[in-house]
């Protein structure tokens, strides 16, 4: 049972509207776990299923946060960018002075982007393909890692705060996961979440996160 509970529970964490719904108590729990079964192909009995789930609606997180993370997402707006390219540089002072210069090579007006990504060891930046050139003009063969042409770009756009939202971050990627879609890179700033793909599973990504967004 201990099993059953915890492969039920996981999958149940990563279905808001499931959740939702289950709080709401307008979903026939039967029909659940006969999904929940066929879907994590489950050896367990149905009632055991069924057990598993009434036992996590009693444990379920608050209703007010699940709520809001339903309307965060139900308010969003999503957009698409393509024809990008990511350059990894070794990140020391030489490359951090070097990004100053970058900055005057981004015609930003015209719509073109710039995303900078910072770790502990290298800084990633998304540009325009468009923009590749300029960049090896600025930085040297050395201080490139490497570079990576034809990726993607999701913008989802709240009407809030999302970095107030718990779980937001964790359900779009675990659906993107769910659907063996690989995420580049991925950022939230305040009321924008940036997701970075491959260009090739860029309308995939988009049905997935658009289907979120919709969902009833």
């Amino acid at each position: 049972m201990k099993n059953i509970n915890k492969e039920v529970w996981r999958y149940l964490d990563n279905q808001l509207t499931i959740k939702k719904n289950l709080l709401e108590g307008i979903i026939n729990v039967r029909a659940l776990a006969k999904k929940i079964i066929s879907e994590l192909k489950l050896t367990g009995s149905l009632n055991a299923v069924i057990s598993s789930i009434r036992r996590y609606s009693g444990e379920i997180e608050g209703k007010e946060n699940i709520i809001e993370k339903y309307n965060a997402l139900k308010e969003a707006k999503l957009s698409t960018k393509t024809k990008l390219a990511s350059v990894l540089l070794k990140k020391n002072e030489t490359t951090r002075k070097k990004l100053a210069e970058l900055y005057t090579s981004i015609d930003f007006q015209s719509g073109d982007i710039l995303r900078i990504f910072e770790v502990s060891k290298y800084i990633k930046i998304i540009i325009d393909e468009s923009t590749l050139e300029a960049v090896k003009g600025i930085f040297s063969q050395k201080e490139i890692v490497s570079i990576e042409k034809r990726i993607g770009e999701l913008s989802i756009a709240y009407t809030r705060d999302v970095t107030r939202v718990p779980g937001v971050f964790a359900l779009l990627s675990n659906e993107m996961a769910a659907n063996n879609i690989s995420i580049i890179d991925s950022m939230i700033c305040h009321n924008e979440h940036i997701i970075i793909v491959e260009e090739k599973e860029i309308q995939r990504a988009f049905n997935v996160i658009f289907g979120l967004l919709h969902k009833k």
